[in-house]
């Protein structure tokens, strides 16, 4: 097998970029909570409840536990773990399981299930999945995922806490980086990345312009759940959650909005590779033809990854069949996320034509002006 050298140290340089990206991900800073560590359990002991008057149907364990990090790695220690009867929060710990835990008092208290190895498996199965079947192009798409994690993670959250009075601008700012990004690293810099940017930008914008006019006009509060009133009341009073709330939508509705833009924008450019002569109408028409068969699946993908977030949500109000109709409609809960799924699906179905016309613009009317110009230059310089 030939290898190319260009092409071997691209993908040396993605390699080291996406190591690079791993290891900060993986050392983020922490929020100055007490230090947690991991544990397993060896043996669990219910014993007699002291607080069964408090908390009815609460239960208490006996935990031995193998310390398997932190400065006391390796040695164990025997703990008293009680649950509340809260689903939401209990923890029965069975022996074998793997805790994660943090010291309090020259003791452990158990904060939750250490679920980080099983989530690591899935993503290393994702990510070498991902470039077995797309090689580099697959590489790339996995840059440029780490890169948007990141960029969220440590951009976008700075700004909010740092300057929580221009969400919306750094929302903005932060999915153009985004769509950039994307568009130039995996596609490269070319004329089918400029008008799948266009496109994608485009839709973003008709998005956020009716998310925000929505949210308006539909008198959302931005704090439909539990953790949001919670940020809300103890550590985020002075943030305005209607825009917390418009940065969901827009951000949501970014991966969908760019998928639609690449699909019209790599067939019209296709479509120009094989047929050069192909006018511009032409090109506009076949970019709307692809845009029409894939908005169907892209809008139900939208509408049902919210249908899906929000299930627990439907079974609760299913429960309650003596609820009216309009009061269901008017809940908070509802409305946001009737909101959240038609302003992504608009934002996508917008650009569909905007990434049509745009691409169509620049395969064909900019290179026949440059051509013109050219030509024009060449005549001017031989009558001379």
């Amino acid at each position: 097998m030939k290898i190319h050298p260009r092409r071997f140290a691209r993908f040396l340089g993605i390699c080291l970029t996406l190591a690079v990206l791993l290891y900060a991900l993986a050392h983020l800073p922490g929020s100055g909570d007490p230090p947690t560590y991991k544990a397993e359990v060896r043996s669990v002991t219910e014993t007699e409840n002291e607080i069964t008057a408090f908390a009815p149907g609460s239960k208490q364990y006996e935990v031995q536990l193998h310390i398997d990090s932190g400065p006391a790695e390796g040695t164990e220690a025997t703990i008293t773990h009680r649950t509340l009867n809260n689903p939401a929060f209990d923890i029965h710990p069975q022996e074998g399981d793997n805790l994660i835990v943090r010291d309090e008092n020259g003791s452990y208290a158990i904060v939750d299930y250490d679920r980080l190895p099983a989530m690591l498996a899935l993503s290393l199965g994702f990510a070498v999945l991902l470039i077995l079947f797309g090689g580099m192009t697959g590489a790339k798409a996995l840059l440029v995922l780490l890169f948007a994690v990141l960029l969220i993670a440590k951009g976008l959250i700075a700004f909010i806490l740092f300057a929580p009075s221009h969400i919306l601008l750094w929302t903005i700012l932060i999915g153009t980086i985004i769509t950039l990004a994307t568009q130039l690293i995996v596609n490269g810099c070319n004329v089918k990345s400029a008008g799948a940017i266009i496109g994608t930008i485009g839709g973003i914008l008709v998005a956020g312009l009716l998310a925000i006019l929505a949210i308006h006009f539909t008198y959302l509060t931005g704090i439909d759940e539990e953790q949001a009133g919670m940020l809300k009341a103890l550590y985020l009073q002075n943030v305005d959650f209607r825009e917390l709330l418009f940065a969901g939508i827009v951000l949501g509705a970014l991966g969908a909005v760019m998928d639609v833009a690449v699909s019209i924008a790599s067939a019209q450019y296709e479509m120009k590779l094989l047929a050069p002569k192909t006018k511009f109408q032409t090109l506009v028409t076949s970019g709307l033809n692809v845009g029409r068969d894939v908005m169907g699946t892209m809008a139900n993908t939208l509408v049902l990854a919210y249908i899906g977030g929000a299930l627990p949500l439907i079974l609760l109000i299913s429960a309650q069949p003596d609820l009216p109709l309009l009061h269901v409609m008017n809940l908070n809960m509802i409305a946001t996320e009737v909101v959240r799924s038609l302003i992504g699906s608009i934002g996508l179905l917008c650009a569909i034509p905007i990434t049509a016309y745009a691409t169509a613009f620049l395969i064909t009317i900019r290179p026949r002006r440059k051509a013109r110009q050219a030509t024009q230059t060449h005549v001017e310089r031989a009558e001379s």
